[in-house]
């Protein structure tokens, strides 16, 4: 499993859509091994082609604005985002199969504790 992060100053970047660096992490499931690990400069405006490119199956981010989210999940790309933290530890945790990664998610995120992955809760309207 190809996983993306976006990284700025060392963590994940606040926001995907202006990273200048991402991270891909090429991650064995089976056994639990990084089998893989680059740095990548992106292209101002062309995120979602820079992950088709690098053949990314997981963008883990913090925040993703709704346009961007779509065409990446269009592209055949799992997004989980609302996630904050260490690009390290992030890596070892999906490795070791935590796949929701609830212990990175952001302060106030709206994911709530074992939802599925890259999912939004249903918000009631009113009036």
């Amino acid at each position: 499993m190809k996983i993306a992060i976006p990284v700025w100053n060392g963590r994940v970047s606040p926001v995907f859509d202006v990273a200048g660096t991402i991270r891909v992490v090429d991650v064995d499931v089976d056994h639990g091994v990084v089998v893989a690990d680059s740095t990548h400069a992106l292209e101002p405006g062309r995120p979602v082609s820079a992950l088709a490119a690098l053949g990314v199956d997981v963008l883990v981010c913090s925040a993703v604005s709704p346009t961007i989210e779509a065409a990446v999940w269009v592209s055949g790309v799992e997004v989980i985002s609302d996630i904050c933290g260490s690009p390290d530890e992030i890596v070892d945790a999906m490795a070791a199969g935590d796949t929701e990664l609830c212990r990175f998610h952001s302060p106030g995120s709206r994911r709530q504790r074992g939802s599925e992955s890259g999912k939004r809760p249903a918000f009631e309207r009113h009036g």
